[in-house]
């Protein structure tokens, strides 16, 4: 059975690495540096697309976001950083950003561009 292959909405490429299949070329390329820190021992350990549920002010969950790595640096500490181009920088993602923000003071939240 033939079928045509979905299209990504914003035109990523998935890419595969020694490290496994990213979402994007731009997401396998700081995927790659990270393993690089790893290996250099400045930072700790990454995860790749973990899941955060986002709460209101009543702490009913609203919504959840997946974030592209969480970062574990040496001293323990955790920071997140999401790989956006322009377009995937969307009213959506920007308003599930700042209740990131709000939910998790704790946790850096580093967009890389």
């Amino acid at each position: 059975m033939w079928y045509q292959k979905r299209q990504n909405k914003y035109n990523s490429k998935k890419t595969s690495t020694g490290f496994g299949l990213f979402d994007s070329k731009k997401e396998a390329a700081y995927g790659s540096d990270l393993e690089l820190l790893k290996k250099a021992k400045e930072i700790k350990d990454y995860k790749r697309q973990v899941r955060y549920d986002l709460y209101g002010k009543n702490g009913s969950r609203i919504c959840y976001m997946k974030v592209d790595f969480e970062v574990e640096l040496p001293d323990g500490d955790i920071e997140v950083h999401e790989v956006k181009s322009n377009i995937t920088m969307t009213p959506e993602w920007n308003i599930k950003r700042k209740l990131f923000e709000d939910n998790y003071p704790e946790v850096k939240y580093i967009v890389i561009n």
